[in-house]
């Protein structure tokens, strides 16, 4: 039994978001700016959010030549130039919430690299013209004189450039949310997996998992932000198709004399790459396997692996034969077939959003601010 101090101070709260990563966290910050009366509460089941949100490549980006066009294609015209509007100004409102923080951001631009022909390459001038309504001017141009300046192999044939792309420190950036979280008053607990939840006509009760006793906790609302892991919590026949996808990646031990600079795509964005310092970091090969790839395991595979190592030697860093793999790791994703964030009630006390379709970064402000838009109907 709870004593009357523990369930007034520690058990009940009026929102509930389960899930530390960036769209929990972001959320949690929407909610106790906007409401500062409201107590809030933000949930990780780890001692750090183990998703995506500290296992991604640190991209703040809106999506290469390539993509874009493909998503003209899936979604038209406008839906593809507001997604990328969406991109932008979450990462706007992204940028000026971490102000006075380090999240190691820079602009350092973005870059998209062919190996052969490629028939997005004939619809930079339709592209550009669906995009300038955004930047004012072109969003991409043609610049093959970068290829040999940023150290990359003769292989790539073909490099377009924008100016409007960063990177940032992942784990650096997390973590300021965290204490920004903490300033503005959210409640934040770690090592607590909520496992069931129950729903009543004026509360929603979790039962919270710790290390050494489960724990009931109420709210008068919740906001599941679990990303590819909400069926386990939700059941899916209330829900949108929640598509996983897991990213591998690499980084290098420090490479000396490395040119390459910025971010990187290739092959529609199934593939990406940055330096991190005097480091290269390689992600990607989800389209070598979509079925074993759509997965919440964070395993790495022997064949990826193998194939983003020698992406690196042949392709990115030819010319440093010293190249040694420091780190490998994976991280789960969620997509949605439409490629569009999804938030929504699915219960009267419940709401969930995914579905960042590898954007987190860049999309996850404006999914909190529709998250806490949602709470306040």
């Amino acid at each position: 039994m709870r004593s009357f101090w523990e369930h007034e101070s520690w058990l009940t709260y009026d929102v509930v978001i389960i899930g530390g990563g960036i769209i929990g966290v972001n959320t949690a910050i929407e909610c106790a700016t906007r409401h500062p009366e409201w107590r809030v509460l933000l949930l990780e089941r780890n001692l750090l959010p183990t998703g995506a949100s500290t296992r991604n490549a640190g991209f703040a980006c809106m999506g290469s030549l390539s993509e874009i066009a493909s998503d003209i294609d899936l979604m038209g015209s406008d839906a593809a130039r507001n997604l990328v509007q969406q991109r932008l100004d979450g990462l706007t409102l992204l940028r000026e919430r971490c102000s006075g923080y380090d999240v190691g951001y820079t602009e350092d631009g973005g870059s998209e690299i062919f190996l052969e022909d490629h028939p997005s390459l004939s619809r930079l001038e339709e592209v550009n013209d669906l995009l300038a309504p955004i930047f004012g001017c072109a969003a991409f141009t043609q610049r093959n004189d970068l290829i040999a300046a940023y150290g990359l192999s003769p292989s790539v044939t073909t490099l377009m450039f924008t100016p409007f792309e960063g990177t940032l420190h992942s784990g650096k950036l997390i973590a300021a949310l965290w204490d920004l979280a903490s300033r503005v008053g959210v409640h934040i607990r770690t090592g607590a997996e909520v496992v069931t939840m129950r729903e009543t006509h004026t509360s929603v009760e979790l039962n919270v998992r710790t290390a050494y006793q489960d724990i009931l906790v109420t709210a008068g609302q919740t906001v599941v932000a679990t990303n590819a892991m909400i069926p386990s919590l939700v059941p899916a026949t209330t829900l949108p198709e929640i598509l996983p996808g897991r990213g591998q990646v690499v980084i290098t031990k420090p490479l000396t004399n490395l040119k390459l600079k910025g971010s990187f795509h290739a092959d529609e964005g199934y593939y990406y790459f940055r330096s991190v310092g005097n480091r290269v970091l390689l992600g990607g090969g989800r389209n070598l396997d979509f079925e074993g790839e759509r997965t919440t395991s964070h395993q790495t595979t022997e064949h990826i692996q193998l194939v983003l190592e020698n992406m690196l030697r042949s392709v990115i860093l030819p010319n440093h034969p010293e190249l040694e793999i420091e780190h490998r790791w994976a991280g789960t994703m969620a997509f949605t077939a439409t490629k569009q964030p999804y938030v929504g009630n699915v219960s009267p006390r419940c709401v969930v959003a995914f579905g960042c379709n590898g954007m987190g970064v860049a999309i996850s402000s404006n999914v909190a601010v529709q998250c806490a838009n949602v709470l306040m109907c």
